[in-house]
Parts: C-alpha cells; structure tokens; sequence
C-alpha cells in the first residue's frame, strides 16, 4: 500500500507544517537531549488527546497535528521548564507510540 497525502488525509499546508514541527523538534532535541524528549512525549501526548476531543464530540480533526503537538511541548516546557521526566527512552517512545496509534485509529474511526 502507497502512502499518499490523499490517503493520510494531509494537504500540502499540513505537510509543511509537518516539517516546521519536525524541524523544530529534532533541533531542540538536539540541544537539550533526554530531557526534552521526556517532556517532549508528554507534550505529544497532551497534544493528541486535545486533538481527539473534537473528533469524538463532532467527527472533525484538528488541522496541522503536527504544530498542535509542538505547540503542547511548548506548554509543557513553559510550565516547567526544568522538569527532567526520568524513564527510559524506550517507555518514552512506547508511550508516544500508544498515544499516536490510539490517536490516528480514532481519526480513522470517526472521519467518514
């Protein structure tokens, strides 16, 4: 099966704020290293679930996942900036990845 922005349901705007986030990630991952991917799966994973309400409550997505995600990082380090989540990488991928499949399955559900 080929991936398509028709199938993922993406438009170019999404695309490209896609990549913004994307970039914008890895570079402050980059810089601060473990502590921001602990706060960064937090921040993805408060992202998702504001994201899933409206889909639940009036079968619409929020448009560009990918800022509204990097936007609940944003908050996360706002609201504690020094905050050093310690699990290991592995728990912090694990939970990102349950977080996002749970998310995409939903989409999935309630888009017609």
């Amino acid at each position: 099966m080929r991936l398509t922005t028709a199938a993922a349901r993406l438009d170019r705007a999404e695309l490209v704020t896609t990549a913004l986030a994307v970039g914008a990630s890895g570079a402050l991952y980059a810089r601060v290293g473990h502590p921001y991917l602990a706060r960064g799966v937090v921040g993805d994973l408060a992202g998702l679930t504001a994201m899933a309400v409206p889909l639940v409550t009036r079968r619409r997505r929020v448009r560009h996942e990918a800022l509204a995600c990097l936007g609940a990082i944003g908050l996360v380090h706002a609201a504690r900036a020094t905050w050093p989540l310690r699990v290991p990488t592995a728990a912090l991928w694990a939970a990102v990845t349950v977080g996002l499949g749970t998310y995409l399955d939903l989409r999935a559900r309630q888009l017609p």
